[in-house]
């Protein structure tokens, strides 16, 4: 038993002496003439920076899209009271905003209340009632205008702090038909003074808000006591979701707004929606494309450099043939070789590739988006990719018998 083990120890050896001399002579091959070396590792680097670089503006080019999407309502739903057997409304329970909220793919939810009946809104107590001007008041709990993505031109919105006060946003429209330009205005709305402490830009995604006068639900149910009921009740609830099937969507808002499902309308602009995951679908796909064909290019520079490096080297492979190296000793050489230029390639590539994704979404002014995890599977595609090119110029050189390889050179 013990000379089977002392002749077991020294077999482990010459394994890992022959694995250090691999890389050593690897090593030596691959910086042993630094031109060639910065020329190999150059080509792979491009290859690497071109596939980081262009799937990093490819995300940064989606993700502006996507949200430009979004922001024209791609995934807003509407959800609002619907109608039974009789064709009469059924009210929205109370608890549908907040069982709304806990669903998994739900981001935001605002509410807007049923706002008072013949509401009158004028710029000042001088223009005759007779004088419409075709101007909605519109009742709204805190968070409503986030969720629908309305953005504040100027001032700010009716949070938990202000919406018990005599306090007004202004749609775009309704700014312009009521003459007001800058917060701090006044305007009147049944008989009583409303402080103007937001304007809105235009609301693509809301249409009916830019020709709106918005007030907090506490106010509104204050000032109208004798519709206080009515103004209690969910007129409509706008939800941000995240992407998904628009079907799937609806269905399991309205059993979230109501248990049964019935008697619940949900809108959405499901042309919009598909729309948005088909982009999706197709950025991704793009993405992949150009980061194969980049790492494709790259690995075409390190076979052709190595293939000259076999051409080159044809006296070295003669004389190691002669001294007793094996096939695959040089086959093993050579691909490690390439496996070491494309490390150092890749390496210089990832960062190259990163700085130009965000250098050209700082540019461009879009979201900087780069997955910090793709970056070390870069890094290791390049190394693989670099191992299969050095395979053909690998297996070319160890098929040279020790003649051949010294009476060529």
């Amino acid at each position: 038993m013990t000379d089977i083990t002392r002749t077991a120890r020294p077999s482990g050896r010459p394994l890992a002496a022959r694995f250090a001399d691999l890389m050593h002579t690897a090593w030596i091959g691959a910086t042993g003439r630094m031109s060639r070396t910065v020329l190999a590792a150059l080509g792979i680097a491009l290859g690497v920076a071109a596939y980081v670089a262009l799937s990093g503006i490819a995300a940064s080019n989606q993700a502006a899209l996507l949200a430009r999407l979004d922001a024209l309502g791609a995934n807003l739903q509407v959800v609002s009271e619907g109608r039974d057997a009789a064709q009469q409304p059924v009210p929205l329970p109370e608890y549908a905003p907040e069982t709304i909220a806990r669903q998994p793919q739900v981001e935001r939810v605002g509410v807007f209340d049923t706002a008072p009946e013949s509401a009158r809104i004028f710029k000042n107590e001088f223009v005759p009632k007779s004088n419409g001007n075709a101007l909605a008041l519109t009742v709204m709990r805190p968070g409503a205008l986030d969720a629908v993505g309305a953005r504040v031109a100027q001032g700010h919105g009716i949070d938990e702090n202000n919406q018990h006060l005599p306090v007004a946003v202004l749609g775009s429209e309704a700014a312009y038909r009521l003459g007001v330009t800058e917060v701090g205005d006044r305007v009147l709305i049944d008989d009583a003074w409303y402080g103007v402490v937001g304007i809105l830009a235009p609301v693509p995604q809301a249409q009916n808000l830019d020709s709106s006068v918005i007030v907090g639900s506490a106010q509104a149910k204050a000032s109208h006591p004798d519709q206080a009921e009515a103004i209690g009740r969910i007129s409509a609830i706008y939800v941000r979701t995240r992407p998904g099937n628009a079907e799937t969507l609806r269905r399991m808002l309205a059993h979230a707004a109501n248990l049964t499902g019935a008697n619940v309308s949900v809108n959405a602009s499901a042309d919009l929606s598909e729309a948005r995951n088909t982009t999706d679908d197709s950025l991704n796909t793009l993405g992949l494309m150009i980061g194969a064909i980049a790492l494709v290019v790259g690995g075409m520079s390190i076979a052709n450099m190595m293939i000259v490096t076999v051409m080159e080297r044809r006296g070295e492979i003669g004389l190691r043939r002669a001294l007793g190296a094996t096939p695959g000793a040089i086959r093993m050489q050579f691909v490690t070789e390439a496996s070491m230029l494309s490390a150092f390639g890749g390496l210089a590539g990832v960062t190259l590739g990163a700085g130009s994704a965000f250098g050209f979404a700082i540019w461009a002014g879009q979201p900087a988006v780069l997955e910090w995890g793709t970056l070390p599977a870069a890094w290791v595609a390049a190394v693989l990719v670099g191992a299969l090119a050095g395979i053909y110029p690998a297996s070319r050189a160890a098929r040279l018998t020790p003649t051949e390889a010294l009476r060529g050179e």
